[in-house]
């Protein structure tokens, strides 16, 4: 499948630009060390999607997907289903990919994390609240996209639609605003 790509430019205006098929990051990023390798896994449910709440760490107060960090020599799938049985108490099988998310915080002076994003539609057990935080179902036109982080609003769509695609996004030196971003098909 091929689409245009998304970028948000430093003067906030959406630019598209043709399809490719990796990022490049600018020479001054290129020297950034990776801080974390993560997963992000969304659970959906007929017209649902399950959140939880973080209790704590960077994204504290926000709605996410489960998820985290992968542990050494573990597999971005292994993670996934690992985090999610951790963090929700639900089982999940045939995961699908659909890229990698690169997080550049702190101004983009730090590449702060690389997630990579699943989605998984067959789930066994009930859903449970964790130390890691509060879960929910939400109904896919009501998502609480202004407890979320900013970068939620650019990705989730596609992720819902079955899209792969790759993304980049930039955060102001506050980590509470995207100041830039690039989305490509893979």
């Amino acid at each position: 499948m091929s689409w245009p790509a998304l970028c948000r430019n430093h003067g906030g205006d959406l630019v598209l630009l043709a399809p490719k098929r990796r990022y490049r990051a600018p020479r001054r990023l290129r020297r950034c060390s990776l801080v974390i390798e993560a997963t992000i896994c969304h659970v959906i449910r007929g017209r649902k999607l399950l959140l939880k709440k973080a209790n704590r760490g960077i994204s504290v107060g926000k709605w996410n997907a489960p998820g985290g960090k992968s542990e050494p020599g573990e597999k971005p799938e292994q993670c996934a289903r690992r985090e999610v049985l951790e963090e929700t108490g639900l089982r999940v099988s045939g995961l699908f990919y659909h890229g990698a998310i690169t997080f550049f915080m702190d101004g983009g002076r730090t590449l702060h994390t690389r997630a990579h994003l699943f989605s998984a539609k067959r789930v066994v057990g009930r859903a449970r609240s964790s130390d890691e935080g509060e879960v929910r179902w939400f109904p896919l036109d009501a998502l609480p996209y202004p407890e979320m982080w900013e970068d939620d609003r650019f990705w989730i769509p596609l992720m819902l639609m079955g899209v792969k695609f790759d993304a980049t996004f930039n955060y102001d030196a506050a980590n509470r605003h995207v100041t830039g971003f690039e989305i490509s098909s893979r």
